[in-house]
């Protein structure tokens, strides 16, 4: 079990966890390691797949904050779409970083209930949001050689996902996030990956409309909770 800081939110009184059981002696570990890092509350992660863990929580003052819709595409299935958009990705313009930072620094604070993120500065960002992962499947969509957005692909064991898909605030409404979801199929196809994961948060109905006609298919969902820890008796 492991407690730290929320990433973009460690300003906040709230220390992040996954929970896929508990029970008392395990909230109350869980709470002595966030007031460790001088935390008041948990964000906790669970899934509905494990519903004991919502109703525990739940019965201990906390609010469901968030919710993911996590779902799958079998690459070798998906229509073979080309991006309508002109594309490149970071390994062919790795000069653009700065620019796609400040279009991470505009996105992050649009998602739902995400609008308190801090990024922090382009050094601290590139570590995390550019730096680990594969430049040849970060795909930077532009116009006029700028860039309007971006997505990339992670890997976690056997498993791929679609990364942050951030679209410059005045692009959006214009196609831009599809024809990145289009590039990332294809070059998931071309590399031999077999499916292809995504998280979509529950109030984005667009990009869940999207990922629907792309072919992706519901696995379960991911929640997100916030309250006090656990006091010492």
């Amino acid at each position: 079990m492991e407690i730290r800081p929320i990433p973009g939110l460690e300003h906040l009184p709230f220390a992040e966890v996954w929970f896929r059981e508990i029970d008392e002696t395990v909230f109350r570990e869980a709470s002595a390691a966030a007031a460790e890092l001088g935390k008041e509350g948990l964000e906790a992660w669970t899934t509905d797949e494990t519903p004991d863990v919502a109703s525990f929580l739940e019965q201990r003052g906390y609010t469901e904050v968030r919710r993911y819709v996590i779902t799958e595409l079998d690459v070798a299935s998906a229509a073979a779409d080309l991006p309508a958009v002109p594309l490149t990705t970071l390994a062919e313009r790795p000069d653009l970083a700065e620019a796609l930072y400040e279009i991470a620094r505009e996105s992050y604070p649009d998602q739902p209930g995400r609008s308190e993120t801090r990024i922090g500065s382009f050094g601290e960002w590139r570590v995390w949001g550019l730096d680990r992962h594969r430049p040849d499947s970060y795909f930077i969509a532009t116009e006029g050689g700028q860039p309007l957005g971006y997505g990339y692909l992670e890997t976690d064991g056997s498993t791929v996902s679609h990364g942050f898909l951030a679209v410059r605030r005045d692009a959006r409404g214009r196609g831009i996030g599809g024809a990145i979801k289009r590039a990332q199929i294809a070059w998931a196809r071309e590399h031999g990956v077999r499916a292809l994961r995504t998280a979509t948060e529950t109030r984005l109905a667009g990009m869940r409309a999207l990922n629907e006609r792309l072919g992706y298919r519901p696995l379960y969902e991911e929640i997100v909770l916030r309250g006090p820890i656990a006091r010492p008796d």
